[in-house]
C-alpha cells in the first residue's frame, strides 16, 4: 500500500476542528465557516486580522484556546496534507500547533502522522511533548517509552518503568505493559537488565513479575533462569497453570523428558488444566508421539464431554498421525455437532461458522491425500464463513486444475469475487501459477499485463510479469521490469536476486550477476533462494569451493529439488562425484521429470 493509503488506518480526524476544540469553539467554526477564504494568499492576508490567542493552561486540563484563521488553517493543511501523503509536514505542522496551543490531541496526531511516515525519530519527539503536556495520561506515558525503547534509547528506563509499577493501582498489569515496552527493544539481554531494574523494590514482590522475568530471560537466551522463575510462579496459588506452562514450554529446551515429567506430575493434581495438558499433546505430537498425544486428549474429552474442540483436535493429531479414515469420522461428528450449534442461534451469535470452515478444511484435506478430488471439491464448496469463503474457492480452482481440467479452473476463479486489492493479487497470482505450470506462458504475460495496467505501480505484480517472460527467453523485458521494481523499492531482495541469477545462469554478465546478488544478500543474508543465487554465482566465476559453502547453507534450509541439482553440479566439479549422485537421486526421488536435474545430468553425461 503506498503512503498515502496508510493513514486511513489511523484515527482520522477529517477536518478536525469540532473534534479538537468543543463547545463554544465549535460554534465559532461553524459562524466562520460561510466567511472562510478561498486560497492560500487570502488565508494568509486574513492571519493578519486575527487577535493574539490567549492560551490558558489549567492543571490536569485541556487548554482553553480561542480559534483563530490560523490554528484552522494549519489544522487543515496538515490534514489535507497527509491525505495526500505529505506526513513528514503534517507531523511537524501539527507538533507546532501543539507546541502554540499546549494541546495534546495535537501531539499526539503528530506522532500518529510520524508513525504513518515511518519516521520513528519523528514520533518520539511527538510522543514526549504528547506525554510532557498531559503528564497523567497513561497512554502517552506507554508509547514515549515503547519509542524510546525502540531507539535504543534504553538510559533510565529501568527507573521510569519502576515508578509507573510503584504508582500503578494494578501492579500485575503496569508489569505486563513494560514487558510490551521492552518487548521493542532488540537487544534482548538489555530488555531482561532493565526488567530487572524496573521490578527492583516493593514491584519484586508482585507475583506476577515472575512470569515477566521468565518470557523476558527466554527471549534473551538464558533459559535456565527463564525456567526457575516459572517455577517460583508455580508457587502462587493463582499463577500456577500459567507457571506450568512456562515450565513445560521453556523446560522442553532445558530437559525435555524432565520437562515433559513435571508437566504430567502438575496434571494428575490439577486434570482440569486444559491448556497445559493441550500444550503438552501438541509437543509430544511434535515429537512423533502421537499416540501418547491422543492419549491425554481422550482423556480432557471423557472428563469434559462438552468440550467440542476436543474433537476436532483428536481429527488433527490422527491426520498428522497418517490416520485419515479415522480423522475424517471424528471431523464427521464434529461437523454435526457445530451445524445443530449453528442452527441454534442466530447468524454471527457463535463461533459456529468458523469451526465448520475449519472442519470442512481438514475434511477436504484428506480428500485430495485419498486421491477423491471431486469430493475435497465438493467440501470446499460447502465453506461459507465469510472469512474463508475466498480461500476455499481458491482451492477449488487448484484442484480442478490438478484434475488437469484447466480451462474450467480458471473460469472458477475468474468467478470469485476478491473483496480488496489484496484478495485479488491473490487471484491473479494463482490464475499465473496455473498458467505458468501448464506451460502457457503467454498467456501468463497477457494476464499480468492487463493487471499490471490496472495496478501501474504494483512492485508485486511487475516482478511476477518479469518472471512469466524468463522462460519466453525475452530477457530484455525482464531486466527492464525487474530495473523499474527496483526504481521503485531499492529493498526489493527478490527483483535482485532474480535479475542477477538470470545472468548467472546465462553465464554472461558475471561480475554485474554477482554484485546483484550480493546485495539481494545484504538485504535478506538468510533467505535459502539467494543464497543458492550466491553460490551459483560464485561457481560460474570458477569459485567452486566458495560456492559450495553457500550451496550447503541453502540446502540445509530448504532441500528442495534446484538446490539439489546445483549443490550436485559442484560437489562433481570438486571431485566428489559419490555425493553429487546422491544428492542427484535425492532430487531425482522428489520430482523425476525436473527440467534443470535432466538438463544437468544431460551436459555432465552422468546416468544415475
Amino acid at each position: 500500500m503506498n503512503k498515502a493509503g496508510r493513514v486511513k488506518s489511523l484515527k482520522v480526524v477529517k477536518f478536525v476542528t469540532v473534534a479538537l476544540f468543543q463547545g463554544s469553539a465549535a460554534l465559532l467554526c461553524a459562524a466562520q465557516a460561510d466567511r472562510l477564504p478561498g486560497s492560500d494568499a487570502q488565508i494568509r492576508d486574513r492571519l493578519d486580522e486575527q487577535p493574539v490567542e490567549v492560551i490558558r493552561l489549567r492543571a490536569g486540563e485541556l487548554p482553553e484556546v480561542t480559534l483563530s484563521a490560523d490554528i484552522l488553517y494549519r489544522i487543515l493543511a496538515s490534514e489535507i496534507g497527509a491525505q495526500r501523503g505529505v506526513f513528514d509536514i503534517s507531523s511537524r505542522t501539527m507538533l507546532g500547533l501543539a507546541r502554540d496551543t499546549g494541546d495534546p490531541r495535537l501531539a499526539r496526531r503528530s506522532l500518529e502522522f510520524a508513525l504513518a511516515n515511518g519516521n520513528m525519530r519523528g514520533a518520539l519527539e511527538a510522543a514526549r511533548y504528547w506525554s510532557r503536556l498531559a503528564p497523567n495520561d497513561a497512554e502517552a506515558s506507554a508509547t514515549e517509552l515503547a519509542l524510546a525503547a525502540a531507539a535504543g534509547q534504553t538510559s533510565g528506563l529501568g527507573e521510569a518503568l519502576r515508578e509507573r509499577i510503584d504508582k500503578a493501582q494494578d501492579k500485575a498489569e503496569a508489569i505486563g505493559q513494560a514487558v510490551g515496552v521492552l518487548s521493542r527493544v532488540n537487544d534482548r539481554r538489555m530488555a531482561l537488565r532493565v526488567l530487572e531494574t524496573a521490578l527492583e523494590g516493593r514491584a519484586r514482590q508482585v507475583p506476577e513479575s515472575h512470569l515477566a522475568l521468565s518470557d523476558v530471560a527466554f527471549s534473551a537466551g538464558e533459559y535456565q533462569r527463564a525456567l526457575e522463575e516459572a517455577k517460583a510462579a508455580q508457587a502462587y496459588p493463582a499463577l500456577r497453570e500459567e507457571g506450568a506452562l512456562r515450565r513445560l514450554q521453556y523446560g522442553i529446551v532445558v530437559d525435555p523428558e524432565q520437562a515433559v515429567a513435571d508437566t504430567r506430575a502438575f496434571i494428575k493434581t490439577h486434570p482440569g488444566a486444559r491448556n497445559v495438558r493441550l500444550m503438552l499433546a501438541s509437543f509430544l505430537s511434535e515429537r512423533g508421539e502421537y499416540d501418547a498425544a491422543l492419549e491425554e486428549v481422550r482423556d480432557m474429552a471423557h472428563q469434559a464431554p462438552e468440550d467440542f474442540e476436543l474433537i476436532y483436535i483428536q481429527a488433527q493429531l490422527n491426520y498428522r498421525a497418517g490416520r485419515l479414515d479415522q480423522a475424517d469420522s471424528l471431523l464427521q461428528q464434529f461437523v454435526g455437532v457445530q451445524a445443530q450449534r449453528q442452527e441454534a442461534v442466530a447468524p454471527g451469535a457463535s463461533d459456529a461458522g468458523e469451526a465448520l470452515a475449519d472442519a470442512r478444511l481438514l475434511r477436504a484435506a484428506i480428500a485430495e491425500d485419498q486421491g477423491r478430488l471431486d469430493d475435497a471439491i465438493m467440501e470446499l464448496g460447502r465453506i461459507d464463513d465469510p472469512a474463508m469463503r475466498f480461500p476455499a474457492r481458491l482451492r477449488q480452482a487448484s484442484l480442478r486444475a490438478k484434475q488437469g481440467n484447466l480451462d474450467e479452473a480458471l473460469a472458477m476463479l475468474q468467478s470469485v469475487e476478491p473483496m480488496d486489492e489484496d484478495e485479488r493479487m491473490q487471484q491473479v497470482m494463482l490464475g499465473v501459477q496455473l498458467l505458468r505450470g501448464a506451460g502457457r506462458h503467454e498467456e501468463a504475460v497477457t494476464l499480468l499485463r492487463e493487471v499490471e495496467a490496472e495496478m501501474p505501480d504494483s512492485t508485486d505484480i511487475k516482478y511476477e510479469l518479469a518472471m512469466a517472460l524468463e522462460p519466453l527467453d525475452r530477457i530484455g523485458e525482464m531486466e527492464q521490469l525487474l530495473r523499474e521494481v527496483i526504481e521503485l523499492d531499492p529493498s526489493y531482495a527478490h527483483a535482485y536476486n532474480a535479475l542477477g541469477y538470470t545472468f548467472a545462469e546465462r553465464n554472461i554478465r558475471l561480475d554485474e550477476a554477482r554484485e546483484l546478488i550480493d546485495r539481494a544478500h545484504e538485504l535478506l543474508p538468510d533467505n535459502p533462494y539467494i543464497l543458492d543465487s550466491m553460490g551459483w554465482v560464485r561457481y560460474r566465476q570458477g569459485d567452486a569451493l566458495d560456492a559450495l559453502t553457500y550451496l550447503q547453507r541453502a540446502y540445509a534450509q530448504s532441500p528442495e529439488v534446484e538446490i539439489s541439482v546445483h549443490l550436485g553440479e559442484v560437489l562433481w566439479a570438486l571431485g566428489r562425484r559419490g555425493e553429487a549422485r546422491a544428492m542427484w537421486r535425492a532430487a531425482a526421488a522428489k520430482d523425476a521429470g525436473n527440467e534443470l536435474l535432466r538438463e544437468t545430468l544431460q551436459r555432465l553425461g552422468v546416468k544415475l
